[in-house]
């Protein structure tokens, strides 16, 4: 796949209307969950004076939690458009359905490890988390179990680590600041902190599914790269 960042943008325009249904059933009301826990957490985990207190802790795990449990419908949508399948936004809410709590499961297990991960020597969390990224993109590819994809999505990190780590890292600032551009622009407004709640995320649900369909789409121009590779070193004869 050429230009993915050219192709995600172009789909996520393109398909808005339909990305918009997944957004409004599926990304929102996780987003919400996940809003309120983290201030439920917030509101009563003591935090001891310290830099990072376990309240923040518990956060990081839940962000990582939804991050990539949220990823899932967007890209079997985008998935199921590139091959052509009938009625693609029908059978990603039936796949989502019927598939939720495996990657749910594996998003917990995933969000785990790259938490402590980060709460150790952060690097080995970053690592994890570029990894874990990639394997429910690999799995709705190949219609298999995520835990089963974690194999290549490590290989295809092993060759594209730097690139994986950068697009993660400039999306995360990104966010952070159109976040704060835009609970500038609302503060000089109001102070509600419903207003600045319902900004953050409006921001969101914009965001992170575009993130999403980038990231898919250098999946599969990465691992179309790296099978020609494969396949040009048997035709002359060399081996890894």
């Amino acid at each position: 796949m050429e230009r993915p960042i050219r192709s995600a943008l172009t789909f996520f325009g393109h398909k808005y209307e339909r990305i918009l249904l997944l957004v409004l059933f599926i990304q929102l009301p996780v987003i919400l969950i996940q809003f309120f826990a983290a201030n439920y957490i917030l509101a009563v985990t003591p935090t001891f004076g310290t830099l990072f207190s376990i309240a923040d802790v518990y956060n990081a795990f839940i962000v990582f939690s939804f991050f990539l449990f949220a990823l899932v419908p967007f890209v079997h949508f985008w998935h199921s458009e590139e091959m052509g399948v009938e009625n693609p936004l029908r059978q990603t809410f039936l796949h989502f359905a019927l598939k939720a709590f495996h990657f749910f499961l594996f998003s917990v297990v995933a969000a785990a490890a790259v938490t402590i991960g980060l709460m150790l020597f952060i690097l080995p969390g970053v690592i994890l988390l570029g990894i874990f990224s990639l394997a429910p993109i690999l799995a709705i590819m190949d219609k298999e179990s995520v835990w089963t994809s974690v194999r290549e999505s490590i290989r295809i990190f092993k060759v594209h680590h730097w690139k994986i780590v950068l697009l993660i890292a400039a999306f995360g600032f990104a966010e952070i600041i159109g976040s704060y551009i835009l609970q500038t622009i609302v503060m000089d407004i109001t102070t509600s902190f419903l207003a600045i709640a319902i900004c953050h995320i409006f921001l969101n649900t914009i965001f992170l599914p575009l993130f999403y369909l980038i990231l898919a789409a250098y999946t599969a121009k990465w691992r179309e790269d790296m099978s020609l590779f494969a396949i040009g070193n048997k035709e002359t004869g060399f081996s890894e």
